[in-house]
């Protein structure tokens, strides 16, 4: 499958709203529950002042998303095939609070300014080309680019055993993918590619 990856602009943020539109992310939910709209990981400045960061509507969600990309405040990459958005991952440098949040539940090493980590924390990927690898190549490609910006590590937080709605990605693809588990609890784990 021919799949192009593309970091999120500002000029993509009508695209990326549209594909979480018309993107179904599991079954069971509630509708007004999704889509999320991924707002909640981005950048810390954002979250001054803001008060409550999982806003209660669809509509307000998606609002806010094209708000923040268009400020520059959310990042990650897109997945395409041919002219349509079929993948997305949220991957940042920039949203200490939520890696603070993620990694308090773990016995992992405390937050250290002088070694970069880019982390990647969610996927959604459409149904009809879910277990294609699609994920795999968002991965790849974010790794690449936290290596040429100069990150030490690429980290995530994927459950040990995957289900369906599990949007961190499996653990097996994190291992595929070069990473090793450098911390683990309750059935969790957090892992990490060496960059340099």
């Amino acid at each position: 499958m021919d799949i192009v990856i593309r970091k999120l602009t500002p000029e993509l943020a009508e695209d990326y709203a549209h594909f979480f539109d018309v993107t179904p992310h599991w079954d069971n939910t509630p509708r007004d529950e999704l889509p999320c709209y991924c707002v909640t990981w981005r950048n810390d400045d954002s979250y001054a002042g803001d008060g409550d960061h999982w806003y209660k509507t669809r509509e307000e969600r998606r609002e806010r998303a094209v708000g923040y990309i268009k400020a520059g405040k959310m990042q990650g990459y897109l997945a395409y095939r041919g002219d349509r958005i079929v993948g997305w991952c949220s991957a940042t440098g920039d949203c200490r609070g939520g890696v603070d949040y993620l990694r308090e539940y773990y016995p992992i090493d405390a937050y250290d300014a002088d070694v970069r980590v880019k982390s990647i924390f969610c996927f959604v990927v459409a149904p009809d080309v879910q277990r294609a690898g699609v994920a795999t190549k968002l991965t790849e490609h974010i790794c690449a680019d936290a290596a040429a910006e100069g990150y030490d590590f690429v980290e995530a937080y994927p459950d040990m055993e995957y289900k369906q709605y599990d949007c961190r990605g499996p653990l097996r693809m994190y291992e595929k993918c070069g990473f090793y588990i450098c911390a683990e609890r309750d059935g969790r784990a957090a892992v990490r590619k060496k960059l340099k």
